[in-house]
This record gives structure tokens, C-alpha cells and sequence, in this order.
């Protein structure tokens, strides 16, 4: 019984000892961001080093650019991403990344095989369970290979990746989110 008695009483005062510190760091603001960003880290992915999620959707249907290439829209959600070093909100204008489609589709005997990619600078503002995200929206211009696209229908997949501008500081690598669509069949008209 004594030995229970004195974890007891070991386990009561590291919770005093931890909620003091707690009230202490909360009290000024270097502190208070130090708690601030230790709750974020706790609950949110897109972290400082951390890496978020991306939601894409191809849209269904694709139009013919120049009787060649191709023009798909995609729309996209990114994760709130927090700053490493304050813990607050990353806004879109601190944001840059990269959206990178392909496409593929039978044309005659050949293959009509291209990629494109746009840069984009999106609002990642998506809170898993509580806020599913402002709609992004972008269109790329697939460059053809070989064959060109012509009107019928094909497949197309989407990349992403948007990370925190300004790089690696002193508290990490800054926060980023990715992802990828599904395989899409899209029309091509």
C-alpha cells in the first residue's frame, strides 16, 4: 500500500509541477506561441516539415486547344498548413506549388500520350472533419506527344503540391500538402 501512496504522490506532483509550467508559458507571448504551435502539431496536418493532403478532381470533360494539346480543369482542396515558426494560419499569398496533369488517349492505331503543369497559389484551408476546404481551381494544357489528342475519350490523372514560400528556417522545413486524383476518363471535345 505504501508503494501505490508514493506513486500517487510522485504522479500528482509532476501533474502540479506540468500544469505550472503550462500557466507560466502561457503568460508571455514567446511561450504562448510555443503552446500554440504544440496544440497545431498535435491536431492538424501541412506542419512545418509536415506533409498535408490534397484533394483533386479532373473534370469530366476536356477541350481540344490548337488541334493538338489539351485543356483540363481540376479542382482542388489543400490542408491548412501552419507556420513553424509563429503557429499561425499559412495564407494563400504565402503559398506556391505546382499542379501536373497527364493524359492519354487512343487515336487510331497510336497513342496520344502528354503531360502539362501550371503553377498555382492556392488558399489551403482544409480542417479534416470541421472545414472541407475553399474549392482551388485550375486549367493545364496537356502537350501532346507523338499523336495528337483528337474529340473521343481518354484517361487523365492529376498531381499536386503546394508548400509554405520562404524554405527552410531555423525551426524546419516549411509546412507542405500533395496528392493525386484518381485515374479519370475524361471526354475530349
Amino acid at each position: 500500500m505504501k508503494t501505490i501512496r508514493r506513486f500517487a504522490l510522485a504522479l500528482e506532483t509532476v501533474a502540479t509541477v506540468g500544469t505550472v509550467a503550462v500557466l507560466g508559458l502561457s503568460t508571455s507571448s514567446f511561450g504562448a506561441g510555443v503552446l500554440r504551435h504544440t496544440v497545431v502539431n498535435a491536431h492538424a496536418g501541412g506542419i512545418g516539415g509536415g506533409v498535408g493532403g490534397m484533394t483533386l478532381t479532373i473534370s469530366p470533360n476536356a477541350s481540344i486547344l490548337a488541334k493538338v494539346d489539351l485543356v483540363v480543369h481540376v479542382t482542388y482542396t489543400c490542408d491548412q498548413m501552419y507556420d513553424p515558426s509563429t503557429g499561425m494560419p499559412v495564407t494563400a499569398s504565402q503559398t506556391s506549388g505546382t499542379l501536373f496533369v497527364s493524359a492519354q488517349e487512343r487515336s487510331g492505331s497510336k497513342v496520344a500520350d502528354g503531360n502539362g503543369q501550371t503553377s498555382i497559389q492556392p488558399a489551403c484551408d482544409a480542417i479534416p472533419g470541421f472545414f472541407s476546404g475553399t474549392q482551388n481551381q485550375a486549367d493545364v494544357v496537356v502537350t501532346a506527344s507523338g499523336a495528337p489528342f483528337k474529340k473521343g475519350s481518354g484517361v487523365a490523372q492529376a498531381f499536386g503540391s503546394v508548400c509554405e514560400n520562404g524554405g527552410f528556417t531555423s525551426f524546419g522545413p516549411p509546412p507542405c500538402d500533395s496528392g493525386q486524383s484518381n485515374p479519370t476518363v475524361i471526354a475530349i471535345k
